[in-house]
């Protein structure tokens, strides 16, 4: 079937060419491509919230009569053009949508990679798709197609793909965020249902502290944006946990159920996110009480400088028990708009405070900080220490975490500022 074919045929007749490659035996259909045995495998897709699975990813299995198996990129470069690209594509849905539907469940969503040489002329070949997810009694709104947005060059292509596939009433999913030159722009622009990111960046926050801390952060990020999030790839349990504490929506991957037939059990899944859930709790209850311990040192210690400052004591003074604590970098002074008196007060063993190349933002004389958190809240809760989460010190470059409590000095309000070393 030519290309130009294929944009004037209608679904019905298309449907019928592709029917022909299709195979139906031993409870499993399939297609036939060049010599290939064209199959299914399901993987599972949890969300962490319900504990259980709520879709699954249909992926190309493609075996040779000698039983060889052929990776899905293997498979679509036998194809010579456009027009044999378009029927492979069309024979895989078929065979998934097929396969999917011998066990279907009634609520599940369908995942559906589709070749992304394809994806983008979705709208130029006539109504195929709608007319196979009719023929199956499958509702448009129970399959998500996968886009892979690193490999759609032309920003307007790739807006229209993603409406095209909205306007039929399914769900879109960008794969692979994170993966090459993927970015933010064009997630905001075309606001797909899901964005599933890319492997390597659960396997780079399983190494590092920094990643690690900045992936909730991102995933938050999404969320505003209006989409949900999945992580992919998940092998291990840490990763598990990383996923888990960074607030994804949904996860996929080995560690909870490796590809199989689609009425397989994700029964062993749901027990892996029940444990999950039992670790991370026993994790952050352990971590919690250590963290308070460690802060609470600090913060009778900001207190006492704080009694010592009030009571008319120089600010290095008052605060050179503090400074001589493990993590305390600097303490400085507030007035009541936020504007800082006088110069930072250092600790000893702090590199942070001469690091020369934060020498321009090191002397915090007169700066105005008035935006922080820990200024506003200390201000808002008079007396009680506050403590902020971790962030990155504009003094010294560094990820650190304040403390901040209000005292009276000549009948004046003042806030009390300590910095400790958290990277």
């Amino acid at each position: 079937m030519t290309a130009a074919a294929l944009g004037r045929d209608s679904g019905q007749c298309c449907y019928h060419a592709i029917h022909a490659s299709v195979r139906r035996g031993a409870g499993e259909i399939s297609g036939a491509f060049k010599g290939l045995h064209i199959g299914s495998a399901f993987q599972p897709i949890y969300s962490l919230a319900h504990r259980r699975a709520v879709g699954y990813e249909a992926l190309l299995r493609a075996t040779a009569g000698a039983g060889t198996g052929f990776p899905p990129q293997a498979v679509f470069a036998l194809t010579a053009g456009e027009a044999e690209a378009v029927f492979l594509d069309r024979l895989c849905r078929t065979v998934h949508l097929g396969n999917f539907m011998a066990a279907d469940d009634g609520k599940s969503w369908l995942f559906l990679n589709v070749s992304p040489q394809v994806v983008v002329r979705g709208p130029d070949y006539g109504s195929f798709f709608l007319e196979l997810l009719a023929r199956n009694g499958m509702p448009a709104a129970r399959v998500v197609v996968e886009i892979l947005e690193g490999q759609i060059d032309d920003d307007q292509r790739l807006a229209s793909t993603v409406a095209y596939y909205k306007d039929l009433g399914c769900l879109v999913a960008i794969d692979d965020f994170g993966a090459g030159h993927s970015n933010f722009d064009r997630i905001w622009k075309v606001s797909p249902h899901i964005v599933k990111f890319d492997r390597s960046m659960i396997t780079q926050a399983a190494t590092s502290r920094t990643i690690r801390r900045a992936l909730p952060s991102l995933v938050s990020l999404i969320h505003e944006t209006g989409s949900l999030t999945l992580m992919e790839g998940i092998e291990t349990g840490v990763e598990a946990l990383i996923a888990l504490d960074s607030g994804f929506d949904l996860v996929q991957g080995y560690y909870f159920g490796r590809p199989g037939k689609a009425a397989a059990s994700p029964e062993p899944g749901s027990r892996a996110i029940a444990d999950l859930h039992d670790c991370y709790d026993s994790q952050a209850a352990t971590e919690a009480n250590d963290y308070r311990q460690e802060i609470a040192r600090y913060e009778e210690r900001l207190r006492q400088a704080a009694a010592l400052v009030a009571a008319g004591a120089g600010l290095a003074a008052a605060a050179a028990p503090l400074l001589a604590s493990p993590r305390a970098e600097r303490c400085y002074l507030l007035a009541s708009d936020g504007r800082q008196i006088g110069g930072n007060v250092c600790a000893p063993a702090s590199q942070a405070g001469s690091n020369p190349r934060f020498k321009p933002l090191a002397d915090g004389r007169g700066a105005v900080w008035s935006r922080r958190h820990y200024f506003r809240r200390a201000v808002n809760h008079p007396g009680e220490v506050q403590t902020t989460r971790p962030y990155l010190s504009i003094a010294a470059g560094n990820m650190c975490i304040t403390l901040s409590v209000t005292l009276h000095r000549e009948n004046r309000l003042v806030v009390l500022c300590c910095d400790l070393d958290w990277g």
